[in-house]
């Protein structure tokens, strides 16, 4: 069993992995060099959306997993890298609703937003290497 759920634990984030460099480097540097402002504004708000909230369950399956392994530290890892999709998702992804004071800079809050995802990448791979160690 433990080697099963080790094997799906790293299947599980490298899908993650895979999301994110997918999402980070090129669909949101294809969209904003092809499409016009407001259009890949509104495309990657729409994949961020649809799409963070699925990476933060595959990235938390992949805890569940690694803990089914025995791999404590890579299902630990790994369950924050979940949260920080979700965060991704629901704090950093760009607004519709308009804030209380002031105004918000939509120009660079999606990009902003991309690169942040991308920053659970090492996370990601922290998680792997300690699953495959059973850390």
């Amino acid at each position: 069993m433990q080697p099963i759920a080790q094997a799906t634990a790293i299947l599980l984030a490298g899908a993650s992995l895979g999301w994110i460099m997918l999402f980070s480097f090129v669909l949101s540097p294809v969209a904003f060099k092809t499409f016009d402002q407001g259009r890949a504004e509104r495309l990657v708000k729409h994949v961020m959306n649809a799409g963070h909230g699925i990476l933060g369950l595959i990235a938390l399956a992949s805890a569940v997993a690694a803990l089914l392994a025995g791999a404590m530290a890579g299902a630990a890892v790994a369950a924050v890298a979940g949260l920080f999709a979700f965060m991704c998702k629901f704090a950093l992804a760009p607004r519709e609703d308009q804030p209380l004071k002031g105004h918000r800079v939509l120009k660079t809050a999606r990009i902003v937003a991309s690169g942040l995802t991308a920053c659970i990448m090492p996370v990601l791979i922290a998680s792997i290497v300690l699953t495959l160690l059973k850390i």
